[in-house]
C-alpha cells in the first residue's frame, strides 16, 4: 500500500498549482476574524486559565456553580418525567449516587469543582461512564442553585494567556475603523451553546476591560422557535426538548427574562444591530448556531441584517470554536471524526446528539461519530470553502479532507486551536495569527481508498490572497523556535499530523500508520517551507491519506 499511496500522491505534485511568496504590504483591515477555539479568558469561574487567581474574592464574585443536594432537588434531578423508559436502571442508579454523594457532603450546598470531583472518584466512576452529554448535563442542571444576585462573573484579561489577550486586543481594534472614533460596540451571540446563559458575563466583562462596549443577543434556537409558534411563554419547555437544558428560568431568571422580552418583541433585532459595530459568534455546535440563525433556508431577521450591513462595510464579523464552522456559505462540518471519515461516507444532515449511542438517541443511519455537514452551509458570511476548529490539536486532517473530496470542495480551511484567520472578504486576503496555524487543503482527489489534497500549513503573521478555487501571493514569516513536539504516529483524531510537520520540513516526507490507514505528506521542487526548532510552515506540499485493504 505504501507505493500505491506514494504514487497517488506523485500525480498530485505534478499537478501542484504554486502559491507566489513575494513580498507584499501587510493588509490591515479586516471584516471577519475566525478563531479556532474558544477564547481562554481568566476569570473568577475559570481559574485553570488564569496566570495568578489572588486577585480573586470568593465573597464578591461568582467563582462556581453551586449544587443543592437536598432531597427536593435529588428528586426534580431523577424525576421519572424528564428520563426516557429505557434509562430507568441508569435513573435508578444516579438516584442512588447523589442519594451516596448527599451523605457525603452532608446534605448541603456543594460547588461544582467538589462535586465533579466526587463524580469523577472511583465510586461513581463506572455509573458517570454510561452517562450521555444530556444525560450528565442535565442532572448538573436540575440540581443547580439558583445564581445569587449580585455575585457576577468576572474575567481578568491582564491574567490571561498572552495570545489571549492579543485576540482580545485585535478583535477591539478591528471594529475602530468603523466606529466613527467612538467606544467599539460589541454583540455577543451565544446561541451556539448549550447553555446561552453561561458565557455571557465572562465575555461581558473580558471586552468591557478592553475598552469596548458590550451587549449580548438574547437569541437562540428555542427562540427562533418560540416566534415562529407564537409561544414565547414555553422558552423552558422547549430548552429541554430542542438543548437538553433545564430549569434556566429557576437558575438565571434575570436572563431567562431578557429571552422572553426579545421573543415577543418581533422588531428587537434591529435595536441590537443599530448600535453595534461587531458581532461575536461564540463557541458551542455548529448545528445550534445554524438552527438559531436559519429556519426554512432563510436567514431569521436578525441573521439578515447582520449579511446586509456586513457586505456594505459597516459591521465586523467573529467567531470562535466550532462557530466558526457555521460562518461559511456551503457545505457546514458540523460533527464527526476521522476515524470515521476513513470508514464511511459523510451525510447531509444534521449532527447527531452527542453520545448519542449510549442511550440508543441516534437518528437512523447516524451514529455519534458520523461526519455531518449541511450542503447549503451555515450563516452564509465567508465565501471561500468549509471550514473546522481545534484542527491540528484533535487530528482533524482526514475528516476534513474527505468530505472535500465527497463534497467538490475546491478550498477547505482547519484552524488550529489558539489561532485565528483574519480575512477581508471583500479583497479576498488573509491573515494567520496566534500561537499555531491555519492547514488549507486545495483541490482534494481521490476515491473510497485514496485521498490527495494540495496543502498549505501557515503559521503567525502569514498573509495570502484567496480565490474561490486557490491560495494566492502567500508570504510566510519567521517564527520564535519552540519546544520539539511529541511525536506520535496516531493521526486519527490526534495529534500525528501536527507533531511531524518538523519531520516534513527536515526530511521531505512524514509516513505515520494506525491500525485503519496511513497518511503520507511530502514536499517537492514545487514546495516551499520555512522551519525554525519546533515549527515548520509549508507552501505546496501534498498530503495524502489511504484506507487499509482489509
Amino acid at each position: 500500500m505504501k507505493y500505491s499511496l506514494l504514487s497517488w500522491i506523485g500525480a498530485m505534485l505534478a499537478v501542484v498549482v504554486s502559491a507566489s511568496a513575494q513580498a507584499q504590504d501587510t493588509p490591515r483591515l479586516y471584516n471577519l476574524y475566525m478563531l479556532g477555539s474558544e477564547l481562554e479568558i481568566c476569570s473568577s469561574m475559570k481559574q485553570e486559565w488564569c496566570e495568578n487567581t489572588s486577585w480573586i474574592q470568593a465573597n464578591e464574585m461568582r467563582t462556581a456553580r453551586l449544587f443543592d443536594l437536598s432531597d427536593v432537588r435529588r428528586r426534580s434531578a431523577t424525576n421519572q418525567a424528564i428520563w426516557p423508559d429505557n434509562r430507568e436502571d441508569i435513573r435508578n442508579a444516579v438516584s442512588e449516587a447523589l442519594a451516596q454523594m448527599s451523605e457525603h457532603f452532608g446534605r448541603g450546598i456543594v460547588p461544582e469543582p467538589r462535586f465533579v470531583e466526587r463524580f469523577r472518584s472511583r465510586a461513581h466512576l463506572d455509573l458517570l461512564m454510561q452517562l450521555t452529554d444530556a444525560e450528565y448535563n442535565r442532572i448538573l442542571d436540575t440540581l443547580e442553585l439558583r445564581r445569587l444576585e449580585g455575585l457576577n462573573e468576572v474575567a481578568n484579561i491582564e491574567q490571561s494567556s498572552p495570545v489571549t489577550q492579543e485576540f482580545i486586543t485585535d478583535i477591539v481594534n478591528m471594529m475602530r475603523p468603523i466606529s466613527g472614533g467612538s467606544q467599539p460596540r460589541l454583540t455577543l451571540v451565544t446561541a451556539a451553546a448549550r447553555n446561552s446563559f453561561a458565557q455571557v458575563q465572562r465575555y461581558t466583562s473580558a471586552f468591557e476591560q478592553a475598552g469596548a462596549i458590550v451587549q449580548w443577543l438574547p437569541l437562540d434556537s428555542v427562540v427562533t422557535k418560540a416566534q415562529m409558534m407564537n409561544a414565547c411563554d414555553e422558552l423552558e419547555d422547549f430548552r429541554r426538548t430542542d438543548l437538553d437544558t433545564y430549569d434556566r428560568d429557576r437558575v438565571s431568571p434575570q436572563f431567562h427574562a431578557q429571552q422572553v422580552a426579545y421573543c415577543e418583541a418581533d422588531n428587537a433585532w434591529r435595536d441590537v444591530l443599530a448600535t453595534t459595530h461587531g458581532v461575536f459568534f461564540l463557541d458551542g455546535r455548529a448545528q445550534r448556531l445554524r438552527d438559531a440563525m436559519v429556519q426554512n433556508n432563510d436567514p431569521v431577521g436578525f441573521l439578515g441584517g447582520v449579511l446586509e450591513r456586513f457586505r456594505e462595510g459597516s459591521l465586523i464579523v467573529f467567531s470562535e470554536g466550532e462557530a466558526s464552522n457555521a460562518m461559511v456559505q456551503s457545505n457546514m462540518l458540523s460533527n464527526g471524526t476521522s476515524r470515521e471519515a476513513m470508514r464511511r461516507r459523510a451525510q447531509s444532515r444534521a449532527a447527531p446528539p452527542l453520545n448519542c449511542d449510549l442511550d440508543n438517541s441516534c437518528p437512523r443511519n447516524l451514529g455519534t461519530n458520523t461526519v455531518t455537514y449541511d450542503p447549503l452551509g451555515g450563516l452564509g458570511i465567508f465565501p471561500f470553502g468549509t471550514v473546522d476548529s481545534e484542527f491540528a490539536q484533535r487530528g482533524r486532517q482526514v475528516r476534513l479532507m474527505k468530505l472535500a473530496q465527497q463534497a467538490a470542495i475546491p478550498l477547505s480551511f482547519g484552524i488550529d486551536r489558539n489561532t485565528g484567520l483574519q480575512v477581508n472578504t471583500a479583497q479576498s486576503y488573509f491573515r494567520v495569527q496566534g500561537n499555531e496555524g491555519v492547514t488549507i487543503f486545495e483541490g482534494v482527489q481521490g476515491n473510497r481508498q485514496f485521498t490527495a489534497a494540495t496543502f498549505h500549513y501557515l503559521q503567525n503573521g502569514a498573509t495570502g490572497r484567496l480565490t474561490s478555487t486557490s491560495v494566492n501571493d502567500i508570504v510566510m514569516l519567521e517564527q520564535p523556535t519552540t519546544a520539539p513536539r511529541n511525536v506520535t504516529n496516531r493521526f486519527l483524531d490526534n495529534t500525528g499530523v501536527y507533531a511531524s510537520m518538523t519531520t516534513l520540513c527536515q526530511n521531505g516526507v512524514a509516513q505515520l500508520v494506525e491500525d485503519i490507514g496511513q497518511l503520507i505528506m511530502q514536499v517537492s521542487d514545487d514546495s516551499q517551507t520555512q522551519s525554525s526548532r519546533g515549527r515548520c510552515q509549508v507552501v505546496n506540499g501534498t498530503m495524502g491519506v489511504a484506507l487499509n485493504d482489509d
